[in-house]
């Protein structure tokens, strides 16, 4: 059960940056393709993958720094 509480949301973030990544890229892509004659599209992938990558650790950075934060406030209202 633990893991499926911290396995849910990070392949839920890794999907959800996928889908964007892949989205704007294939949008950029489509425009620069019409404009010089060049085929991009073939990136999307990548650049989804690396997207879903950088938002999971983006959203464990900012999960780290409020729990850091909140321990150091517990331990100061205890003094």
């Amino acid at each position: 059960m633990f893991l499926l509480v911290l396995a849910v949301p990070a392949f839920l973030t890794v999907v959800g940056g996928y889908v964007v990544g892949h989205a704007l890229w294939s949008w950029f892509a489509g425009l620069v393709d019409a404009a010089a004659g060049t085929s991009l599209s073939s990136g999307a992938e990548a650049a989804g993958w690396v997207t879903g990558a950088v938002g999971l650790v983006v959203v464990l950075a900012v999960v780290r720094w409020r729990w850091r934060r909140a321990r150091r406030r517990a331990a100061r209202d205890r003094w």
